[in-house]
């Protein structure tokens, strides 16, 4: 006996992904997860911290802004940083029995289902 095989599939496209690592949970997780301590991890605190921008435009310039949440984009580490902020994500698939396949900014969580789990496979994803 034969049955077809069906996926349910969820796409994860996130805008401006390098701009929505939070701070706070970044440091967290490189304490946490990967063990960083002392010295090294007060230095990604402080590569993080205390960034600021203003526009130059014709003439005119903007107030400051502060920033609070991104790594520092066109830097080695960006991509880096941002790996390790998600790196719950597999984990978190993994406990719920689906499949994963993670390209920085498009995530893309799966399962393989016969046509009648259908409804049970859309809950869980």
């Amino acid at each position: 006996m034969s049955f077809s095989c069906y996926i349910a599939l969820c796409l994860l496209d996130l805008t401006a992904v390098f701009d929505t690592v939070d701070h706070e949970l970044l440091i967290s997780r490189l304490e946490r997860q990967f063990g960083l301590r002392g010295m090294v991890l007060e230095w990604f605190r402080s590569y993080l911290s205390g960034r600021t921008f203003r526009v130059v435009f014709r003439g005119s310039t903007s107030s400051i802004i502060y920033v609070v949440c991104s790594v520092p984009q066109g830097s080695v580490l960006g991509p880096l940083l941002f790996i390790v902020y998600t790196a719950d994500l597999a984990a978190i698939a993994e406990k719920h029995d689906v499949s994963l396949h993670a390209f920085a900014d498009n995530t893309q969580l799966y399962l393989h289902r016969r046509r009648t789990d259908m409804a049970s496979a859309g809950a869980r994803l």
